[in-house]
């Protein structure tokens, strides 16, 4: 960042959430949503010199969007699993939903660096107001997306602090597809794990031919978008527990 750039504060923040969303309101009433996006882009996204405030842009820009992708998303999986599909139509709306797939990923990886780099500025109430606002309405979605967010940055916080878990990093866009929201090493061997939300036992299976977990985060372990020591104790602990019930295949 150009050191005449001044350091983005809470201040800073609300006050570009509460523009973009005048700009979306104004321009969507006499233009349309996409020309509202089309605006929100070129003022707060394009040549915008704070990370933080471009991403911000960014994920307000794409709520809309994103909403209605989940929805097509869901009329897709419904049409995918009914069985009722010619051969052409099932191939098409396969290649469509996994187009969709790799938007929704896109977005939740956007909007977890938001709330990594940015969630001492806000509340998690703030942010689902603004998505909710945003994407006109869509509440529900909203929660969704953040406390999917929420939860995986949860869970990276408590797999930071379990040393048997080496070379950990997020996964990428394309890994996430497969089914992966991290990827390390556990005694030399590939390990990959899956967030999840709410109360389930931990899980371990072979998944593409390495060990790959599933761990739940409860929702309480999260307050305002931060794991509290209570929710990182109880995260670390199931980890553990499935991570001790394993055998290393070089053993």
């Amino acid at each position: 960042m150009d050191a005449t750039v001044m350091p983005v504060n809470r201040e800073m923040l609300i006050h570009r959430a509460e523009e973009i969303l005048a700009v979306i309101s104004q321009a969507r009433g006499e233009h349309g949503m996409k020309e509202a996006i089309d605006e929100v882009v070129e003022r707060f996204v394009d040549g915008e010199p704070h990370e933080q405030l471009k991403r911000l842009g960014e994920v307000m820009a794409l709520a809309r969007r994103q909403a209605l992708i989940q929805q097509l998303l869901d009329i897709d999986r419904e049409a995918l699993h009914h069985g009722h599909l010619a051969h052409e139509e099932l191939v098409s709306t396969g290649h469509h939903y996994e187009m969709l797939r790799h938007q929704a990923c896109s977005y939740n990886h956007l909007l977890r660096g938001l709330i990594e780099s940015c969630s001492q500025y806000f509340s998690r109430d703030e942010l689902m107001g603004w998505l909710t606002t945003a994407s006109l309405g869509r509440a529900t979605w909203a929660r969704g997306e953040v406390t999917g967010a929420a939860s995986e940055i949860a869970l990276h916080a408590a797999l930071q602090g379990l040393p048997e878990v080496r070379a950990l990093r997020y996964a990428t866009v394309a890994e996430d597809l497969v089914g992966y929201d991290f990827v390390g090493q556990w005694h030399n061997e590939l390990l990959t794990i899956d967030a999840k939300t709410g109360f389930y036992p931990p899980l371990s299976e072979n998944k593409h031919g390495h060990r790959h977990l599933e761990i739940s985060v409860p929702r309480e372990a999260v307050r305002d978008l931060r794991i509290n020591h209570r929710g990182l104790a109880l995260v670390r602990r199931e980890v553990r527990q499935v991570l001790d019930g394993m055998v290393p295949v070089a053993a």
